[in-house]
C-alpha cells in the first residue's frame, strides 16, 4: 500500500528536532549512510526508495533490506524530492528510532575514551567530530550545553554514518562531572593556554579511563570545565593562525591520545 499524504508529512516532519522529538525517529538518507547503518547492524524501521534515482549499490541495498523483512515504500521521484533533505537524492532513504541519550544508561566503566562536546552548534562540526570519534576509539560522545541535534540530517550526513556505531549521551555539566569523579576519569580540556606535551598527559592518563573536552571555536570552553579539568591541551601551530576550528583541532587531538595508547 503506498504512503498517504500524512504519512509522508510525518517523514518530512524529521528533518525538524521537533518532528523527531515527537515521533521518536531520525532519517538518514543515502547509499553510503545507510551501507553503514548496515555495516553496525543497526535496523531501519522503513526503507523508502525510488527507483527511477537508485544507482547499482541503491538497488544492492534495496535488495537486502528486503530480504531483512524490513518495511519497504517504493515512491515516486517527485515524492522522494517531497522527503528529501538533499538537492540531488540518490533515490532512498530510510527511518530509525531516537536511541536513548541518558548518560547513566549509556555509560560502561569499560569505556576508555569519551569525547565530551560543548556547545558545538555548527552541525558540520559536531558530525565531523563524531566521524572521528569512530576512526580514533572514542566509544561514547556527550553533549553538553547548546550543542546541534546529533540526529538532525546535516550531522548525520557529516558524521558520513559513523553515528551508527557510536553511543551518543546528552547531560549536564554536573552530572558529567560526578561521573567523572565517580569512575576515575581523567578530564582533558582544550585551552589554547594548556600544555602541548603529550608525554605529561600519558602520564596523567595511564591506568584510567579519559574524557577530552571541546568547546566551540568562537567561546572556547566554559570555566566550570576548564577549572574541574585534571589538565588542559593545547595543539602547538605557527602563530600565522590564531586558532583552529573546533572540529579540526579536536580531531587531532583525538588523533595524539588515540596514539598514545597503540
Amino acid at each position: 500500500m503506498p504512503l498517504t499524504k500524512t504519512e509522508l508529512k510525518d517523514i518530512q516532519s524529521l528533518q525538524t528536532k521537533k518532528g523527531r522529538k515527537l515521533r521518536k525517529k531520525f532519517l538518514a538518507e543515502g547509499v553510503r549512510l545507510l551501507e553503514e547503518a548496515v555495516r553496525h547492524s543497526v535496523r531501519p524501521e522503513m526503507v523508502c526508495f525510488s527507483e527511477a534515482a537508485l544507482s547499482e549499490r541503491g538497488r544492492s541495498l534495496v535488495d537486502r533490506f528486503q530480504k531483512l523483512g524490513i518495511r519497504m515504500e517504493s515512491l515516486h521521484l517527485r515524492q522522494m524530492d517531497s522527503i528529501a533533505d538533499t538537492e540531488e537524492t540518490q533515490g532512498i532513504l530510510a527511518t530509525f528510532p531516537l536511541p536513548d541519550s541518558g548518560l547513566a544508561e549509556l555509560y560502561r566503566p569499560t569505556a576508555r575514551r569519551v569525547l565530551l562536546c560543548e556547545n558545538i552548534s555548527d552541525p558540520g562540526n559536531l558530525g565531523t567530530l563524531l566521524r572521528s570519534a569512530k576512526a580514533f576509539g572514542f566509544e561514547l560522545v556527550i553533549l553538553t550545553g547548546r550543542s546541534a541535534d546529533p540526529f538532525s540530517p546535516k550531522v548525520v550526513r557529516a558524521s558520513a554514518g559513523s553515528i551508527f556505531g557510536l553511543s551518543i549521551a546528552e547531560a549536564g555539566i554536573d552530572e558529567l562531572l560526578a561521573l567523572a569523579i565517580r569512575h576515575r576519569i581523567c578530564l582533558l580540556a582544550t585551552d589554547i593556554h594548556g600544555l602541548a606535551d603529550m608525554a605529561s598527559v600519558r602520564k596523567l592518563t595511564k591506568g584510567r579511563g579519559l574524557m577530552l573536552a571541546v568547546g566551540s571555536e568562537a567561546d572556547g570552553l566554559s570555566p566550570e570545565l576548564l577549572e574541574n579539568a585534571d589538565a588542559r591541551m593545547r595543539i602547538a601551530h605557527a602563530t600565522a593562525v590564531e586558532s583552529l576550528n573546533a572540529a579540526v583541532a579536536g580531531s587531532i587531538l583525538m588523533h595524539e591520545l588515540y596514539n598514545l595508547s597503540e
